[in-house]
């Protein structure tokens, strides 16, 4: 019993030293000059470093207004950024409670102090100090990044880090903001990490994805959706809505591009061959129409000589991957009107004939879709002056329809 007593008064007496040291240092801390400070933080214990750099960001912020610019001031708030933890398993150590008042206070200071090696290491932690509710961090980014832009500022490294940031936890705004710094190519140095920032905020929002498309120019809209076709991060589902309702966009608005332009053309047929390639490749039957849709816009532009022969076999070739009976019916004209060239250049030398890499891929779409509407006109291209390459592959599609 009396060797129980010594042992729990040993341990009592033990825990108040410990109290004791650790409110010694915070007292000393409070005592101290502003040199002995920074000292203090840097060597802080586990025990003692929330209360003491909460104390000392505190003193940081109170000061700021008479002491902004002096160098003791900024370098005992940089040493409590540098002191805290930095990575995600040591910070499992503080409480929520700890986390949201140092992200508040990292925040202020960003805004009171303009060191750039302070405002980087702010940045660098300010995602990991979130915490569970990122709401607040997020809107201070989306604040900062806003405002930056705006001004033109081109803050070295800071930025870099904010964007990497937003780009984790931005919300729908943060898109929007991202976006605009994407298409105006202000911090172009930081490209790849605004690319990556553009397509993670892209890929759980696909809604507000196809809303800055069909609210750009088309030259941005294909450059956009090249990048989300490019990386890995987008899910299959998310592509293929994106895909369809741009491209049904894009088909609604072709006259609208801007005054018709080259560049402007151009990026809309890579832009149709983009979406397309993303639509047949993940057999995404719901753009049923807008392929069709897609692929008569293709027939003008090939016509009108916008669009090369190559880019239209592609997409006449891919468009069978969904298949639709309003396709088979597009496809069916488009090879009659072939073979109307056909019947007009055998009497008039200077009827054109149609491409024969273009009739092919006609005829075998249809024999893949396999639709007998295509019966009559295939069965034209039999008797009619082809080469004998043509003739063969409608006698095949023939044989390939369904009755």
């Amino acid at each position: 019993m009396k060797n129980k007593f010594i042992l729990a008064f040993l341990i009592f007496f033990s825990s108040l030293q410990i109290f004791a040291v650790s409110s010694q240092i915070e007292k000393n801390f409070i005592k101290a000059s502003l040199a002995e400070k920074i000292t203090i933080v840097k060597n802080l214990k586990e025990k003692d470093l929330v209360p003491v750099t909460q104390k000392a960001l505190d003193f940081s912020i109170e000061n700021s207004s008479v002491l902004k610019d002096d160098k003791d001031l900024t370098n005992l708030a940089l040493a409590c950024v540098l002191v805290l933890p930095s990575d995600a398993e040591s910070i499992k150590s503080l409480k929520n409670s700890d986390l949201q008042q140092i992200s508040e206070k990292f925040m202020t200071i960003f805004k009171l102090f303009k060191n750039p090696e302070l405002r980087r290491a702010i940045m660098k932690n300010l995602e990991l100090y979130s915490g569970n509710d990122q709401s607040l961090t997020v809107l201070f980014l989306n604040d900062y990044l806003a405002s930056a832009y705006k001004a033109n500022e081109n803050e070295e490294n800071v930025l870099e880090e904010a964007i990497t940031t937003i780009g984790k936890i931005g919300d729908n705004e943060s898109l929007s903001i991202i976006y605009n710094i994407w298409v105006s190519k202000i911090w172009d140095k930081y490209h790849e990490a605004i690319d990556d920032a553009l397509v993670s905020l892209s890929q759980d929002s696909f809604g507000d994805a196809i809303r800055i498309l069909s609210s750009s120019k088309i030259e941005d809209s294909a450059h956009y959706f090249k990048i989300l076709k490019k990386s890995d991060k987008i899910s299959e589902n998310s592509l293929c809505q994106i895909a369809e309702n741009a491209l049904l966009i894009a088909i609604n608005n072709v006259e609208n591009l801007s005054a018709k332009s080259e560049d402007s053309e151009k990026a809309f047929i890579g832009f149709q061959l983009d979406t397309q390639e993303v639509l047949t490749e993940h057999k995404w039957s719901h753009a049923a129409s807008a392929i069709n849709r897609n692929l008569l816009l293709a027939k003008k532009a090939y016509a009108k000589g916008t669009m090369g022969e190559k880019d239209f076999v592609r997409l006449i070739k891919s468009s069978v991957q969904i298949p639709s009976h309003d396709l088979a019916q597009s496809l069916t004209d488009m090879l009659s009107e072939c073979n109307r060239k056909v019947e007009n250049a055998s009497s008039d030398a200077k009827v054109e004939m149609p491409a024969k890499n273009v009739v092919l891929a006609l005829i075998t779409a249809l024999g893949e879709l396999g639709d007998k509407t295509a019966f009559d006109t295939l069965l034209s291209v039999t008797y009619l002056s082809y080469p004998l390459e043509v003739v063969d592959e409608a006698k095949k599609s023939l044989q390939a329809l369904n009755w």
